[in-house]
């Protein structure tokens, strides 16, 4: 069942009308919840009246939820590890989830606590990132994570400025033109376009009229009778609280309007596990349903993330948050937002901020990659110093989290260490009080937005083809070659996470259309093809590979 914004709403999706009771029957005999709602059912069993608004609680057995409570019960929006005992709110009411019950252990994230199989767990307060020569080891969300600063063409160590340690990214061997300007040539300006760039250096990006609106697509989880959780109002309430979030009167704003509402009859995924999440993901099943690109909305009864509930998850633009590549493996087209029943009315345009690009405002981001180019201090002025700090945009106050920080009813923050962390930002983990977006964080949203709109043809319908050497695919887009009925054929697909020069497992691993090889005494390395026009490289050729490649790339260790 699917709708188009221009056609007659279907059958499916009428509200369901009040009636009266069947002659003699006698009313109010039983109850039962229908698109979300409880509703009175007679002695006929016909549903007649509604009984309860449920709102944003669940319906079971024909009776709501208990309202959400602003305190929670004295739980925080974020979470806490009690023990083994994951403790935190589900939009709004207390949870206790026993991980040890489940064989797990309790480990603090980013996102709150989560049930995870026994292993290596850490506390990042105890142990804070260190250097074991290029690889960084640091706690992240949890558990301990190694990083070979290599893959970025990098080291690990202090970045300028003092502070923990991290990969520090070198100067790529692509030379910069000289304008005497120790920051780069500025760059000519030109007509304004719909690609997420301030085409004519007036600083606006894609003013107003220049980019259509973004189309969401709603599917909706239901069971094997199509019995659902939401109701058409409640599709076309949450979607309109989603436009006046992202609707701004700066010029940075991003229209949003419902394209198309789409049932998806699976009532495995009314529980959605974050391990079905991916499955659902990769399948195929919410792409190609239009061939322009769209954003898919699935609204589903509760979602949970390592055995802990959440109220929303999303995926981010190839891995990209504030500016960083945050997750290293290969990465999804398009993505998702999912959303649970049981969720904070300002939930929907957090999770379509990440979808976005956008951090938490208390991102915690050691494993971001600092660009420098030690020994050189008019380049390290070049650097913005804010851009490795939490949610990576410099009009964002610094904040603490939930966890350290406690606001008032009139949404004042205090925090133990003094910050003042904006509680009204959309990101943020103060719900009752979220209501805006910075203007960084609008203009990062419209540039993943032109990202994400240009990756669209290219992974989906017959693709974009590309030549190795000369390109032509979207940026972030590295050109890769793949079997064909006739062939080899070349195609774009997103970068991976190693720059030309880094360290790689595969092919996957690269950017700019760098392919992994090997070498009889290093390390795997992204190495570009080449022709002899390519910029600040040493093309030759070399056995095994069946065309020129940079020879710089294959370097050593820094």
């Amino acid at each position: 069942m699917t709708e188009s914004v221009a056609e007659a709403e279907p059958r499916v999706w009428r509200p369901r009308e009040t009636v009266e009771p069947a002659p003699g029957c006698t009313p109010e005999a039983d109850r039962r919840c229908v698109d979300g709602d409880a509703w009175w059912v007679d002695s006929c069993g016909v549903v007649y009246a509604q009984a309860q608004e449920c709102g944003a609680g669940l319906c079971r057995a024909g009776l709501c939820d208990p309202p959400a409570t602003r305190d929670c019960e004295g739980e925080t929006v974020v979470g806490r590890c009690d023990g083994d005992v994951a403790r935190g709110c589900d939009g709004g009411r207390p949870y206790a989830i026993d991980c040890g019950a489940l064989g797990r252990r309790c480990v603090t994230t980013e996102s709150g606590p989560a049930c995870r199989v026994e292993g290596s767990q850490c506390d990042p307060a105890a142990e804070p990132p260190r250097c074991a020569g290029v690889r960084l080891l640091v706690c992240e969300e949890g558990e301990r994570t190694e990083v070979d600063c290599r893959a970025f063409g990098g080291i690990c160590g202090p970045p300028p400025g003092g502070g923990d340690v991290r990969c520090l990214q070198l100067p790529p061997p692509i030379p910069v033109e000289d304008c005497g300007d120790m920051c780069g040539c500025p760059p000519a300006a030109t007509d304004e376009v719909c690609d997420g760039v301030d085409n004519d250096l007036d600083g606006w990006i894609d003013e107003s009229g220049q980019c259509a609106p973004v189309d969401l697509v709603a599917f909706v989880v239901t069971d094997s009778g199509g019995g659902r959780s939401y109701s058409r109002d409640d599709i076309d309430a949450a979607v309109e609280q989603l436009r006046a979030s992202f609707a701004r009167t700066d010029d940075f704003g991003i229209e949003l309007r419902l394209a198309d509402v789409i049932e998806l009859r699976r009532p495995e995924w009314l529980e959605l596990e974050d391990t079905e999440l991916d499955d659902l993901v990769r399948s195929g099943t919410l792409s190609g349903v239009r061939e322009s690109f769209y954003v898919p909305l699935v609204f589903t009864d509760r979602l949970f993330v390592d055995g802990v509930p959440r109220p929303g998850l999303s995926t981010v633009p190839n891995g990209m948050c504030g500016g960083h590549r945050r997750v290293r493996g290969p990465q999804p087209p398009l993505g998702l937002v999912a959303v649970a029943k049981r969720r904070w009315p300002t939930t929907l345009a957090h999770e379509l901020g990440h979808f976005l690009g956008l951090c938490h405002t208390h991102a915690d981001h050691f494993t971001a990659i600092v660009s420098i180019d030690p020994g050189d201090d008019e380049a390290r002025a070049c650097q913005e110093p804010c851009t490795i700090e939490d949610d990576g945009l410099c009009d964002t106050p610094r904040d603490p989290g939930p966890t350290a920080c406690t606001t008032s009813v009139e949404c004042m923050v205090t925090c133990d260490d003094g910050a003042s962390p904006d509680p009204t930002n959309l990101m943020g983990y103060y719900p009752n009080c979220r209501s805006s977006f910075t203007q960084e964080q609008a203009l990062l949203m419209r540039r993943s937005l032109a990202l994400r709109r240009a990756w669209h043809p290219c992974s989906f319908g017959p693709g974009c083809s590309c030549e190795l050497v000369e390109g032509g695919c979207p940026e972030a887009m590295s050109c890769r070659r793949y079997s064909g009925d006739q062939g080899p054929e070349f195609r774009c697909a997103l970068d991976g996470h190693a720059v030309p020069g880094g360290v790689c497992r595969g092919s996957l691993d690269c950017s700019a259309s760098a392919v992994c090889i090997g070498q009889p005494d290093a390390d795997p390395r992204c190495v570009r093809p080449c022709d002899d026009t390519t910029e600040a490289c040493r093309c030759t050729e070399v056995g095994g590979v069946d065309h020129r490649i940079c020879i710089d790339d294959l370097r050593r260790d820094p």
